[in-house]
């Protein structure tokens, strides 16, 4: 990797996490007071509400992908009087697809919203609030041709700003949740309404100082035969994908109820937090893969795929391992009285994200050749026997635990899967990976786990175990993953990207 490139994913790294040190916390206090305010069983029903929302998302899902592939594969290559007519064709697919999703979600609120496990009195808030995220929906699926611009043009600060913002709105949501007297879920489905509104504004406007984002909305049937082609290759694991990770929350609240719900709800909380935290380093990396496809530089697409993967499972593990460790004691104090089992479902569910993203530089290195057919059968297929598992082991009487495990045993059969056709597709090495990371991250995880058991085993719970604890294990995985995980060359780059910064 050139040191400009490097220089490049560094900077946009530190103004995601600066963007995610900011909203992390606001994110923490918003939801502490919001299941205050509305109540288990009303927090619960907005999850639900929200996850039923989210399966009509799976159009804007595989376009999202699609068109960001585009923009950053042309970036590349260098064709840049290509990218106007890209975002003017991409614009226009999405209005469509905002149109379609609107209609299907309508046809679901009339003849199948009523019959989920929702109490009678709650069936008008429920409905209404489903109103709101449907406008809400349509602007987020129109937005997305302008923020994957941004992000194929690398311009995270821009959009670390526009999420800070956002972030903050949800804070002033909040009080003004804790003024109105009036049903507080629609209050707060309108409220945020309101900031969805400001954030597109924001967005658009942002993206409209490149030339190509001021193109015309238009129909070029090469290009929109194009990304139709990647788009179908995409929809169908998408659709799956969100039937598992959305469908786990319906079959939560069929079998057992809306208090499940919530606590299930506070575990994908914390899963939003985790990934918010590790996401900001993919994203800053994944352009430059798909720009290294796009010029043929098959040796430095590998080395960030390999750099990335090391990285992304240390900074997984820094914030993952505290919380499965402390994770009782920072539920108490970030929500005074957790919703029953909510500490065991966070527990396995980071266990799951741990898993499920260790390849996923892989899934990108194979998205950015466009070969993606067969991967994405493979995973559909999985992402179905998934959905399916969990509803045997729920009918057959086991506990709600037994959704997340068979989860995380799909998980592993999908980095298998990932690897695969990371090899058929852009040549990925994977016998470097089975010896020179899997292994050293398997003595990594071990020897933090050790530590931070026999350090947790001989201090009683409090505020000053946690800090130890969170120190210890920074320290732990920052000294192993160094001269462990890392090798030499990607060391000295580091350094170099350091040195940088003090000249």
């Amino acid at each position: 990797m050139s040191n400009n490139s490097n220089n490049r994913i560094a900077k946009n790294t530190i103004a995601l996490y600066i963007r995610m040190a900011i909203t992390m916390f606001i994110s923490f206090f918003t939801t502490r007071i919001t299941l205050e305010v509305l109540g288990v069983e009303d927090y619960g029903l907005n999850n639900l509400v929200s996850s039923v929302v989210a399966l009509f998302s799976f159009l804007n899902g595989s376009m999202g992908t699609a068109v960001q592939r585009f923009y950053s594969v042309e970036i590349g290559r260098g064709e840049e009087n290509k990218l106007g007519r890209v975002f003017g064709s991409g614009l226009a697919l999405h209005i469509i697809v905002a149109l379609v999703t609107a209609m299907l979600m309508e046809i679901f609120a009339i003849f199948f919203l009523h019959k989920l496990n929702i109490p009678q009195e709650r069936m008008y808030a429920a409905q209404i609030v489903f109103q709101i995220s449907i406008l809400s929906l349509i602007l987020n699926i129109i937005s997305v041709p302008y923020t994957a611009l941004l992000r194929a043009r690398e311009e995270f600060s821009k959009i670390a700003v526009a999420d800070v913002l956002q972030s903050v709105g949800r804070l002033v949501v909040v009080y003004l949740l804790l003024q109105i007297d009036y049903d507080h879920l629609i209050t707060l489905g309108a409220l945020n309404f309101i900031i969805t509104i400001l954030y597109f504004v924001f967005m658009v406007c942002v993206a409209r100082g490149y030339k190509e984002c001021k193109h015309r909305m238009c129909w070029d049937k090469e290009i929109v035969k194009e990304i139709a082609k990647f788009v179908s290759m995409l929809l169908v694991t998408v659709l799956a994908s969100l039937f598992r990770d959305k469908g786990i929350i319906i079959l939560v609240n069929l079998f057992f109820g809306l208090a499940v719900n919530a606590a299930y709800a506070v575990a994908m909380q914390v899963m939003h937090i985790v990934s918010t935290f590790v996401m900001n380093f993919k994203q800053s990396v994944v352009p430059q893969i798909m720009m290294s496809y796009g010029k043929k530089d098959l040796t430095r697409m590998n080395e960030l795929v390999n750099t990335g993967t090391k990285i992304t499972f240390l900074l997984m593990l820094l914030i993952t391992l505290p919380i499965i460790f402390e994770g009782e004691y920072i539920l108490k104090l970030w929500l005074k009285e957790p919703p029953q089992y909510a500490y065991e479902l966070v527990c396995l569910v980071l266990i799951n994200i741990n898993v499920s993203s260790f390849t996923y530089f892989m899934y990108q290195g194979v998205h950015a050749t466009g070969n993606i057919t067969k991967q994405q059968i493979v995973m559909s297929t999985l992402y179905v026997l998934n959905i399916v598992g969990i509803y045997i082991v729920f009918e057959l009487g086991y506990s709600f635990y037994s959704g997340i495990l068979v989860t995380i045993v799909i998980s592993f059969l999908q980095c298998i899967t990932n690897l695969y056709f990371a090899k058929k597709t852009f040549e990925y090495n994977i016998q470097n990976f089975l010896k020179s990371i899997l292994p050293q991250s398997l003595l990594t995880i071990t020897f933090c786990m050790v530590i931070m058991y026999l350090l947790i085993s001989n201090i009683d719970s409090s505020f000053l175990r946690l800090v130890a604890s969170t120190i210890t294990s920074t320290t732990i995985i920052g000294l192993t993953g160094y001269f462990i995980i890392l090798s030499k060359e990607e060391r000295m780059k580091i350094n170099n990207i350091v040195n940088s910064y003090f000249r």
